[in-house]
């Protein structure tokens, strides 16, 4: 299997090589950017094929949800194929930006996902065998079965406190009631209860690894009540990324006890978020944040009716085009370094390289120790630097881990910061190996969304890293029995059979 992986990453390669010699031969920059974005596509689906024949992988590394190769899969699209909706003018910030330097960018994610690639091969055997002990010690402490039906409901009611703590103190629910500059409600216990609401999804994850297993009508029933909680919660709050990780959460246990991604309920997913909750999220956040904001009562107690609106409406072919050309924009993420690129040195000078290692110990500390904490708010400041926008317009623009580093240094930053993101994925990808035990899902769903789409800067994607990794070792010592503690028949815990596709089928 990795050696046709890698004679497919062979193949990819080479066809990235004669599309952008396409791109050059083209005069037109419609058709260039046209070129380049599905070469870019190729190089990163090829560097995923021979990094995971590197690695070992079996199924790409996708199979087993690995950090590393998800990244790549979805750089393939978010920064590749995403870019294919460049063809044609722009509107918003992004009008802002010149076609050539799209183009400047694509040849600076191809060189940032190479060094990603690179260090994910070649990271010490020291750091791996490091990541392989955690997993090992987890492993020997603590079974695979979950201690009883309570742990999923326990998990979910202190996700639920959370993000309402959250709500109630703040005076907004993720994007609804937001206030017009960051500093509002900034409260010293907000970093605490923000960690507690990621509860929810490991709620999910629990009562779905129970049903799987189990198959108990009970255990079937919570699974149903979490999954839908959890995607009303993320939906009064106005996100999309809610329904995503739920989703996630559900699909990874049964990935572990069925050897295999279901690939019927990512279709469905797929499906339902581009008729439902892209309308439904479009249109809420147009009601809420419109042109008189309505305060997070309001705004939640509307959003009964339009979810009733949008289900009534003709889910047709129509409205799968209209989602899919806004989900493609939506996650196009090569304006960040785009715009980067255009103005940096020459308008805005480059910013000092220390900040990469000052502001993730400043954002480690928490805000109850040091009230007068600045609110490191990269993505609001960014909107202002780079495009320009006024203050009280509060918007939080992608600024990305690729587009950062290069804005703290230029090309020598950005190759060592690469090289390191992605020795970091592969110890990530060590510790939560699922061949190992079900114990790294928990972290795998607390980690995906900020290292797989990597929209944030890097200070806010490693100051978050050391709270994650509390939360999921506390998470595992509630969810999961201790080896040799009795079990309600009064033997000692074990964890159950494995069957032939389960997780020894994943690599």
């Amino acid at each position: 299997m990795t050696r046709r992986a890698a004679i497919g990453g062979l193949l990819l390669l080479a066809a990235a090589v004669v599309l952008v010699a396409v791109a050059d031969w083209s005069t037109a920059v419609s058709d260039q950017l046209l070129f380049g974005a599905v070469a870019l596509g190729a190089f990163c689906g090829g560097l995923l094929a021979l990094m995971s024949a590197v690695a070992g992988y079996d199924g790409l590394g996708l199979r087993a949800w690995r950090i590393g190769p998800w990244s790549l899969a979805y750089g393939a699209f978010a920064f590749g194929l995403a870019t294919i909706s460049w063809v044609g003018p722009q509107t918003g910030t992004a009008g802002q930006i010149l076609p050539r330097s799209v183009l400047r960018a694509l040849w600076l994610i191809a060189v940032a996902m190479t060094l990603f690639a690179i260090g994910y091969c070649v990271v010490p055997r020291m750091a791996r065998s490091f990541g392989r002990q955690v997993n090992g010690i987890l492993a020997a402490r603590f079974t695979d079965e979950v201690r009883g039906p309570g742990v999923p409901w326990i998990l979910f009611g202190a996700g639920a406190a959370g993000q309402l703590g959250v709500a109630v103190t703040s005076g907004h629910l993720g994007y609804v009631g937001l206030g017009a500059t960051p500093q509002a409600a900034v409260a010293g216990y907000s970093q605490f209860l923000a960690l507690l609401g990621e509860c929810v999804p490991l709620a999910v994850a629990v009562a779905a690894l129970r049903a799987y297993r189990t198959r108990r009508p009970s255990a079937w029933a919570t699974l149903a009540v979490l999954f839908a909680g959890a995607i009303v919660a993320g939906a009064v709050a106005g996100g999309k990324t809610s329904f995503l990780v739920a989703v996630l959460a559900a699909a990874i246990p049964r990935t572990m006890v069925r050897g295999r991604i279901p690939a019927g309920l990512l279709a469905a997913t797929v499906a339902f978020f581009l008729l439902v909750v892209i309308p439904f999220n479009q249109d809420y956040r147009a009601v809420a944040r419109g042109e008189v904001m309505l305060s997070t009562r309001q705004a939640v107690a509307a959003a009964p009716a339009i979810a009733g609106q949008v289900l009534a409406s003709d889910l047709s072919p129509a409205v799968l085009v209209q989602s899919a050309d806004y989900l493609a924009q939506r996650i196009r993420t090569i304006d960040s370094p785009a715009i980067i690129m255009q103005r940096t040195p020459g308008q805005i000078p480059y910013s000092s390289p220390g900040q990469l290692a000052v502001s993730p110990v400043i954002d480690l500390v928490p805000r109850i120790l040091w009230p007068g904490k600045p609110v490191l708010n990269v993505g609001y400041q960014m909107s202002q630097e780079y495009y320009q926008l006024p203050p009280q317009v509060y918007t939080s623009s992608a600024i990305t881990p690729e587009g950062d580093l290069y804005r703290h240094g230029g090309w020598v930053v950005l190759i060592a910061g690469m090289f390191l993101l992605g020795c970091a994925a592969r110890l990530v990808d060590e510790v939560a190996d699922l061949r190992r035990g079900a114990h790294g899902m928990f972290l795998i769903i607390l980690l995906f969304p900020g290292l797989v789409q990597a929209a944030t800067d890097c200070a806010t994607l490693l100051a978050g890293i050391p709270a994650t990794a509390l939360l999921w070792l506390g998470a595992v010592a509630l969810s999961f029995r201790r080896r040799g503690v009795p079990t309600a028949t009064g033997g000692p815990a074990q964890s159950p059979p494995v069957r032939s596709r389960s997780l020894s089928s994943l690599a």
